[in-house]
């Protein structure tokens, strides 16, 4: 017969049992009046949704990365788009990409296309938007907008009552702007970028 002790079947903690955590980190229970349970958890939201947020813009890249002596000569002629005219190798001056695409690259980042919704504006799937966060977003401008967690490129306008996130394509819909949307403005778009 056996004498020694055996370690109980049920109970106690087992490793990965258990509810898994919201946060990715252990939690701690604490008591909060009733009355502002719905701050407490409306902040947690705020702070789950932020780092969803931040996680979502681990696909963008940052313009700092262009060397700033990247520069071509510009041809001091313009290029008829109709009937063709002689062409002269006389170069004007030089033009600094790093300058002429990116005003501030403390602020401004690169997002690639997915969708066609604002083909009607030169927006192609697969497209790379430089999108500056410094620059106001204004009334027609088109912007990356974040509504209620959700990025989508459209363009910014007023109406009588309030703002449209409008498609610049009949096969999509306008996204239409209420009190019970949450609207964030990333950045307003600037140059869009694509191989021919």
């Amino acid at each position: 017969m056996r004498t020694e002790p055996t370690r109980p079947r049920h109970g106690g903690t087992r490793e990965g049992a258990g509810r898994k955590a919201a946060y990715g980190e252990p939690t701690k229970t604490v008591r909060v009046p009733q009355s502002l349970v719905p701050v407490v958890v409306g902040y947690l939201n705020e702070v789950k949704r932020t780092a969803q947020a931040q996680s979502e813009t681990a696909g963008m890249r940052p313009v700092a990365s262009i060397r700033a002596a990247t520069s071509v000569p510009a041809l001091g002629r313009r290029v008829r788009a109709g009937k063709p005219t002689s062409g002269d190798n006389y170069q004007d001056e030089a033009v600094d990409l790093g300058k002429h695409l990116v005003r501030d690259p403390s602020s401004t980042f690169v997002m690639r296309v997915a969708g066609w919704s604002m083909r009607d504006a030169g927006i192609a799937d697969g497209d790379e938007l430089v999108v500056d966060q410094g620059v106001a977003p204004e009334d027609g401008r088109i912007v990356i907008a974040d509504v209620d967690g959700e990025l989508t490129v459209k363009r910014l306008k007023r109406t009588s009552t309030g703002w449209v996130l409008q498609a610049a394509n009949p096969d999509f819909a306008d996204v239409l702007v209420g009190d019970k949307n949450e609207l964030n403005i990333w950045g307003v778009v600037t140059r869009v970028l694509r191989a021919v």
